[in-house]
């Protein structure tokens, strides 16, 4: 009996130090694999990355104040100068000041009103000055990024749409060809983080 008993207590001695030698083992392959996946993921180039988020948050940030503010102030001057909201005249005056905020150096608060249509005493004036500041600190933001972004207007008249870096402003038909930019492309490091509005025309 008590050549049993030592028997076994041998035989779970044995086990437990295999047990304890493939625990090692795995412990190993374990940190071998992490070495191995992190460098594989320092070469992907399809992973989000800090600065990747902050073009993202800066483009939804871009799109919303084209849509919201700068859609909304050119309604109110082309309703003003026409009485009724023409889609085109609006989406021309979209277009111009997009191209005057986001195309140029030299953003002038004096030409974004004469776009506009208004004096520097309208009642719109103050919102112009607004304007001028947001579209800066949105510009001003992509400059800081270590990989900068860009406002992207190049398109090609009368091409069809070009769904990976453009998409129809408003209600266009996305099936029409292109007529002209209404908001620039918003691209840094060779990634649309947010698509061309584009006016599309049958005619």
């Amino acid at each position: 009996m008590v050549g049993d008993t030592t028997e076994l207590r041998a035989y779970i001695g044995s086990v437990q130090a295999e047990v304890e030698e493939l625990r090692q083992t795995v412990a190993g392959l374990e940190a071998r694999l992490d070495l191995v996946v992190a460098s594989w993921t320092a070469f992907r180039t399809d992973l989000d990355t800090e600065e990747a988020e902050s073009h993202r948050a800066l483009a939804d940030r871009y799109v919303n104040f084209v849509e919201q503010s700068l859609y909304g102030v050119a309604r109110k001057a082309v309703k003003e100068k026409h009485g009724d909201l023409p889609p085109e005249k609006t989406a021309r005056m979209v277009a111009g000041l997009c191209s005057e905020l986001f195309g140029r150096a030299d953003v002038s608060e004096r030409r974004v009103r004469r776009i506009l249509g208004i004096r520097a005493d309208h009642e719109l004036a103050q919102t112009v000055q607004r304007l001028v500041t947001q579209a800066r600190g949105i510009v001003a933001e992509s400059v800081r990024m270590k990989t900068r972004g860009f406002w992207e207007f190049d398109h090609i008249p009368g091409a069809r749409l070009d769904e990976s870096r453009q998409r129809a402003w408003a209600r266009c038909d996305d099936s029409d060809p292109v007529e002209f930019v209404v908001a620039p492309a918003y691209v840094a490091g060779g990634t649309t983080y947010c698509r061309q509005r584009v006016r599309t025309s049958a005619s």
